[in-house]
């Protein structure tokens, strides 16, 4: 079978890390996903590193299957473009800052004038409404906003951010799962409709145990390291040449855990006996468990905890992910051209169809590679195009 957006086209203004995450879904499932850059630089992406040549780290993984038409949409036939580009588009992405898509003539009753069922996509930072509408923002920032950052390392660190874009992708997925929504319910009603989600409201989601922490406690939570709030043990602990995650969530695992370390006498302790008692005396049961454990490497403990049905497993660096022999099982990373340079693995989709699997589509694309045949899908006669290249609306690769 076809992959299952096969025949849908996607028109893409969105720009560095959350828009591209989005689009790259649709991609990945099959959709033609028109990118629409700036002549000259293009995505603000490609210039985020490290580099292999000239592909940035960022742009090579959210940018891949995807063609890319270098076109100035500040002037008025670069506008004018984008609104005859749509007319033959199923989506249309953005992800401006409040007001700039009014501002450009390319908010969603422009776009639905040229194109009436159409799927307009918006992501952006603070939400399509409310004071800080118009306020740029960035993951980090969104992170620090919606309490991720004051639950994140530990009691005697500044607040933290997490390590990666947990805001920007999480976002894509939701404008993602949004635009299905939207495809699906257009196919039974035959109209289109408008698609928002931001950055705030994705991190209010992943917040939403501790929300509900806060009202049910009457106190915040506190970060934990990699300790949980109600379970114990839990969190990354030191062996003898690494370390090592092991996760407890019932009385049963904590005495299989406790065999394990070749400390059954845990399992009948007061202070230990039951998840509550654990969790009032979490520090006194780390300490223990640390003590066991920096004795013997790594390997010995894994092999020793799965052995006993325990869940853990290493703290692994990058590298070591990328040679692992479950990722590997999985077929989860393809090795993807990179016109000009070393292939790269890059991770594919995190979800299988059993008919109409995900899959890269192809490689990331050249900055303006696919201007002119995108240019005449929309119906552009090849001396306009010449016309709009000489004058620096548009740029081919």
């Amino acid at each position: 079978m076809p992959p299952v957006l096969s025949g849908i086209r996607v028109l893409d203004l969105s720009t560095i890390v959350a828009g591209p995450a989005a689009s790259m879904i649709l991609a990945d499932l099959g959709a033609d996903v028109i990118k629409v850059e700036r002549p000259g630089s293009g995505d603000d992406g490609r210039a985020m590193g490290p580099h292999r040549g000239p592909w940035g780290a960022y742009f090579a993984v959210l940018n891949r299957g995807k063609r890319s038409i270098a076109l100035d949409i500040g002037t008025p036939a670069g506008r004018d473009a984008v609104l005859r580009i749509a007319a033959t588009c199923d989506v249309f992405l953005e992800n401006f800052r409040g007001g700039k898509a009014a501002a450009l003539g390319l908010d969603e009753p422009a776009l639905r004038a040229r194109k009436p069922d159409i799927i307009y996509a918006s992501l952006s930072a603070y939400g399509p409404q409310g004071p800080d509408y118009p306020r740029p923002g960035y993951d980090a920032i969104l992170q620090a906003r919606t309490g991720i950052m004051s639950i994140t390392g530990t009691g005697e660190s500044a607040p933290i951010r997490a390590g990666v874009s947990i805001l920007d992708m999480g976002a894509g997925v939701w404008a993602a799962l949004g635009v299905l929504a939207a495809l699906l319910a257009r196919q039974r009603s035959g109209a289109g409709q408008r698609v928002d989600t931001s950055l705030l409201e994705t991190g209010l989601m992943l917040m939403s145990y501790h929300l509900v922490y806060r009202q049910f406690a009457g106190v915040n939570p506190k970060p934990q390291g990699s300790r949980h709030t109600a379970f114990a043990p839990y969190g990354a602990y030191p062996a003898a040449d690494g370390a090592i995650m092991i996760g407890i969530s019932s009385d049963k695992a904590f005495r299989r855990l406790s065999a394990a370390l070749g400390k059954p006498e845990w399992a009948v302790d007061p202070r230990f006996r039951t998840n509550p008692d654990r969790v009032r005396n979490t520090d006194e049961l780390d300490r223990s468990i640390s003590e066991v454990l920096a004795s013997h490497p790594v390997s010995h403990w894994t092999a020793l905890l799965n052995r006993y049905d325990v869940a853990n497993d290493p703290v692994q660096t990058p590298g070591q992910v990328l040679t692992d022999p479950q990722v590997a099982a999985l077929g989860q990373l393809e090795l993807v051209e990179l016109i000009g340079q070393q292939n790269a693995l890059l991770p594919r989709l995190p979800v299988r169809l059993s008919a109409t699997p995900p899959s890269i589509q192809g490689p990331p694309p050249e900055m303006g590679r696919h201007t002119r045949a995108i240019l005449r899908e929309a119906g552009y006669p090849d001396a306009e195009i010449d016309a709009l290249v000489q004058s620096g609306v548009c740029q081919t690769a």
